[in-house]
């Protein structure tokens, strides 16, 4: 009997323990990988107090323009619409990166609720803690470690975060993420400046997008740091500019001009004397002579660029001839313009326009260029000319011809601004002047 008693305590006792026995700890919560991605990432304007003018230069630049673009925001939500959400990040991924990679922008988001991170486009972090890449389909991967990489080879130590050389940022391949975009099955190449690139002599030259587009000074990369010569512009300067109030607008748009101004060459042949009542011819020739890719490029099937030219009696100003000039609601007078179509104006058949048209499956033309399964490309690759003849007759009396020439641009049609319901934005849509020639023509007996 004693002994089944203490076997039975014994068992109260071990029972007793058990119920005290400490509980098995618990895992940690699992962290949010979001959390740790906005936690290694910093907003541009954390930047502003040690790189002053890299970030007042970013401000004004398409870059930070990118997630304020209305045309991008209402041509996304289009793709969307169109294709039933497959365009998904397709867009979203170049114009924020982050907005991407924290899944701020599902199809139908909403704008005016993302974070700093993803509003601000295209911004210092998005480049200098990338980590890889994919030619056309943008940045695939990031640091987390807060080093920020750069082309500076011996960067200055900070309390900030620290620095690496990466020789990437050197490279035109570095552009390459954004600056190729393939469709979505990677089929078709929709823009193409990289390549374009590639396939110039500016390969072998060794010249690079950063050359001209991030042209070097000398300066301080940061306050307090040493004077150096390879210091970059970041205003990337290319051929678009705001549509809509937005900081250095005025700044931008003077940047494009004198880049405009200074892309290609225009050549114009022409006799200095005719024959009354004779046939004549006038010839206007492009030569990109001055850019690292076809001209125009990028997004061909929203660019514009044409010859405009004019030949009027001198003494009655009667125009005799013209090709390039605007219909009333200022497109050009092609298939697009809804004077033409409507019979109400005539077609401009000697049209001479350097851009591209989206083919969709179908073999058809669409406004919408992700739609595209092949390209129609009518832009003029570097070092290459491109000329248009002009067949003229002379008038039967005697006197004097002006010829006026211009090679003109402009970033959109207002054909495909008014198709997407932005018309609003007419007004301040500009059309350069690349390249004027003004000259005279005597018709003689």
């Amino acid at each position: 009997m004693p002994g089944i008693l203490l076997a039975i305590a014994g068992l109260l006792m071990l029972a007793g323990g058990c119920e005290k026995s400490p509980t098995p700890p618990t895992p940690p919560l699992a962290v949010d990988s979001l959390a740790l991605y906005r936690q290694a990432f910093a907003n541009p304007a954390e930047c502003a107090g040690c790189h002053p003018n890299h970030y007042q230069e970013w401000q004004q630049s398409m870059h930070a323009y990118a997630f304020t673009d209305p045309v991008f925001f209402t041509l996304n939500a289009i793709g969307q619409q169109r294709s039933g959400n497959q365009l998904d990040q397709f867009c979203i991924k170049c114009h924020s990166p982050f907005a991407a990679l924290l899944q701020e922008a599902p199809p139908g988001f909403d704008p005016n609720a993302l974070s700093s991170l993803a509003k601000n486009g295209l911004h210092c972090d998005a480049c200098h803690t990338m980590k890889s890449f994919e030619r056309g389909k943008a940045f695939r991967t990031f640091h987390l470690d807060r080093v920020r990489r750069g082309p500076i080879s011996d960067p200055q130590p900070n309390s900030y975060h620290a620095s690496a050389f990466d020789d990437r940022f050197i490279f035109s391949d570095f552009c390459s993420a954004c600056h190729d975009v393939k469709s979505l099955d990677g089929q078709v190449l929709l823009e193409a400046t990289n390549t374009e690139w590639d396939n110039s002599p500016y390969l072998a030259m060794g010249l690079h997008c950063q050359d001209c587009h991030m042209p070097a000074y000398r300066g301080q990369a940061a306050l307090g740091g040493p004077l150096r010569d390879n210091v970059h512009r970041h205003t990337f300067t290319g051929v678009d500019y705001p549509l809509v109030d937005f900081p250095g607008k005025d700044e931008t748009i003077a940047r494009v001009r004198e880049l405009l101004e200074n892309s290609v060459s225009m050549a114009v042949s022409a006799p200095a004397q005719v024959a009354a009542g004779g046939s004549f011819a006038i010839e206007v020739s492009i030569t990109n002579d001055r850019t690292g890719h076809n001209v125009p490029s990028g997004t061909i099937f929203e660019r514009q660029m044409w010859i405009e030219i004019v030949v009027k009696d001198a003494d009655s100003g009667a125009e005799l001839f013209a090709s390039g000039l605007l219909d009333p609601n200022g497109d050009l007078r092609n298939h697009h313009s809804e004077y033409v179509s409507n019979g109400q104006l005539p077609a401009d058949t000697a049209l001479a326009l350097f851009n591209g048209t989206p083919i969709d499956q179908g073999g058809h033309e669409t406004l919408f260029f992700w739609e595209a399964r092949t390209v129609e490309n009518r832009t003029i690759p570097p070092f290459e000319t491109r000329s248009a003849i002009y067949s003229l007759t002379a008038p039967a009396q005697p006197g004097t011809l002006e010829v006026s020439v211009r090679l003109r641009f402009r970033s959109f049609p207002p054909y495909l601004l008014r198709a997407i319901g932005e018309e609003s934005l007419l007004p301040n849509l500009l059309i350069f002047d690349m390249e004027t020639d003004n000259r005279a023509i005597a018709v003689s007996n």
